[in-house]
């Protein structure tokens, strides 16, 4: 058999798919909700995005710990260096064999996720002092609640401009290289070849029994 006979190759969990998908989703109801008036379902519909959104982001870098081999940090977090370098090898138009991120998207990753935690954190301690406020704003003293705010809505500003950024290098990323990054965090799959080893893949039932632990602890210390 020849070693480089095409074949498809399993790069994405079904847990890392769902996570990315339903962040997507939880993301644009928090960004949409946040320039509505806070009464009723657009308060809770920010509210509620919000803690889901810290549920996820908390699973993930557990998850980058014990997860998957393509979703665990050891095996895409490199330098800031190594991010550049692979820039200057995409733009010259050189191939990067690796399945999973990239240098410089697994810096994109450890970016996002440290934005949205904060981002999320912030909001349940943030207050207005008048309309909203957060589940735990009534745990900081004095004026710390309104600067919690603050900070959270400027955040929100910075993470919607990151979040264009990252789909706009996703497009350009697919017109430079001719490579959809989209459809395999649908499938979970690429094409390949068989010189290629398959990443070892954990099971679905681990990333839920992970997440439904993380859910109960957040809902136990927000409510």
């Amino acid at each position: 058999m020849d070693d480089k006979e095409p074949t498809t190759i399993k790069i994405w969990d079904v847990g890392i798919r769902l996570f990315h998908w339903a962040l997507v989703i939880l993301f644009c109801l928090s960004a949409y909700s946040a320039f509505q008036d806070k009464f009723g379902i657009y308060a809770n519909m920010h509210l509620y995005a919000g803690i889901a959104t810290l549920m996820l982001v908390i699973w993930r870098i557990l998850w980058g710990v014990v997860g998957s081999d393509t979703a665990r940090f050891s095996q895409f977090v490199k330098s800031p260096a190594a991010g550049f370098a692979h820039l200057k090898q995409m733009l010259a138009g050189l191939p990067y064999k690796s399945i999973g991120h990239n240098p410089l998207g697994g810096l994109s990753v450890v970016l996002m996720l440290v934005l949205l935690l904060a981002q999320a954190s912030m909001g349940l301690f943030a207050s207005d002092g008048m309309i909203f406020s957060g589940p735990l704003s009534a745990k900081v003293a004095g004026s710390l609640a309104s600067d919690f705010t603050e900070w959270h809505a400027l955040l929100g500003r910075i993470l919607i401009g990151v979040v264009v950024f990252h789909v706009l290098v996703v497009l350009v990323y697919g017109a430079l290289k001719r490579v959809n990054l989209v459809w395999p965090m649908i499938s979970g799959k690429i094409e390949g070849d068989s010189s290629v080893s398959a990443p070892t893949m954990k099971p679905g039932w681990f990333a839920l029994l992970l997440f439904i632990a993380i859910g109960a602890t957040v809902c136990l210390s927000v409510f």
